[in-house]
């Protein structure tokens, strides 16, 4: 009689044990986790200026680059529509929003901006913002994160989860987001987006970590065909530069 006793009391540990290891983890957890893995959550609310240098290169279906793009982008007090975008080369130009005043400048030449234009400076500006203060926004932003499943990803374990938003016109994420956090880093380690009529994957190849923060290095994005296979390679991003100040 006390053998079966122990065998059943073993028969349930084990259950217990097997269905522990079947507990998915929910989407507020693996944020958590994120967050903490990028930086942290109050360190990255203390930012006061985070300035950096993006370079984008586009290439069409053959592979061939068709066009690069060098900007310098800083964004203040941690508000998407407070800072300064500058592009280099050829294109030379300068686009700045200080408290609510617009100033654009071409080859160092101050040009007069429509409304139309605005709204576009505005696009620009929380897009960029958006993609460099992931995972941050997911938290600070009206998100709603839902796990979805896990994967391989690159040979590693990775945790995908759908992000959607309510309606809000100053959002300006009207896309549909699904994240890929390593399971072991918990690092976004790639991202896809259906921006219509595409749908793009964007993976994360390096990552920087020369401030107290882990952004983003280098970024391939491929646009994928309707079937989820890849189709071509659309653009690389290099991050570099990074330059964080935190408030006083």
């Amino acid at each position: 009689m006390i053998e079966g006793f122990f065998k059943v009391i073993f028969i349930i540990v084990i259950s217990f044990l097997f269905s522990c290891q079947k507990i998915k983890p929910t989407a507020k957890q693996i944020l958590k986790k994120s967050l903490k893995a990028h930086g942290g959550l109050e360190l990255w609310q203390k930012i006061d200026t985070l300035s950096f240098t993006k370079k984008t290169i586009l290439y069409n279906q053959k592979g061939i680059k068709e066009k690069e793009i060098t900007q310098n982008q800083s964004f203040y007090g941690g508000i998407p529509l407070h800072g300064k975008i500058s592009s280099f080369g050829t294109e030379k130009s300068s686009i700045s929003v200080i408290n609510g005043v617009y100033v654009k400048s071409i080859r160092d030449s101050l040009v007069s901006i429509t409304d139309d234009e605005i709204k576009a400076i505005n696009n620009s500006f929380k897009s960029a913002y958006y993609v460099i203060s992931q995972p941050f926004n997911l938290k600070e932003s009206n998100a709603f994160l839902f796990y979805k499943k896990d994967t391989i990803l690159d040979g590693e374990k990775t945790f995908v989860v759908d992000v959607s938003y309510k309606e809000d016109e100053n959002t300006n994420t009207p896309d549909q987001w699904t994240y890929f956090f390593n399971a072991k880093t918990y690092l976004i380690v790639a991202a896809k987006v259906f921006h219509s009529p595409t749908v793009s994957f964007i993976e994360n190849i390096k990552f920087n970590k020369e401030t107290p923060f882990v952004f983003n290095a280098e970024r391939e994005s491929v646009f994928l065909n309707k079937d989820g296979s890849k189709d071509f390679l659309r653009a690389s991003y290099f991050y570099s530069n990074y330059k964080v100040a935190l408030k006083k």
